[in-house]
């Protein structure tokens, strides 16, 4: 029997699937543009238009944010263990190397395992879209973050 905040967390889950499906083409490889706009990819700093996905995607800078869009934004938990899933996109003309790390945080919004999850490399070739998966240590996690930084 599923818990109450489990199913909450189910039911945002696929209305932000939804609403991402909505909003995208619906062929991925001849388009320019995932989104209408740049606050649905993720494109403006901060201060300025949010997007959907600030609550679960943290850019260490605005130029990173402005180089990577975030879409399908996914979660889903298997025996109580949550997994996440978030799709980035490279947006410039240029490859790029980013680290990114996921964070997970209990039902009362305390992190789980304070700073144990590795940054993990990725290099992203212009227009290349990549899916970031993550696993919760425990099944304590309800929520999670993923943090992006570029890779100095």
């Amino acid at each position: 029997m599923k818990t109450k905040s489990r199913l909450v967390c189910e039911l945002c889950a696929c209305i932000l699937f939804i609403s991402v499906l909505l909003t995208s083409n619906a062929v991925y490889p001849q388009r320019k543009n995932i989104h209408k706009t740049e606050a649905q990819a993720g494109g403006k700093a901060s201060g300025e238009a949010t997007s959907e996905y600030d609550t679960y995607v943290l850019f260490d800078n605005p130029k990173v944010k402005k180089m990577i869009q975030v879409y399908n934004v996914k979660m889903r938990f298997i025996d109580d263990i949550m997994q996440a899933s978030v799709t980035v996109v490279n947006t410039t003309k240029k490859p790029i190397n980013v680290v990114y790390k996921f964070t997970w945080f209990d039902k009362d919004d305390f992190e789980v395992r304070a700073n144990t999850a590795p940054w993990i490399p990725l290099t992203l070739q212009p227009n290349e879209q990549k899916t970031l998966q993550g696993v919760a240590p425990n099944g304590s996690a309800k929520s999670f973050k993923v943090k992006i930084s570029l890779n100095k």
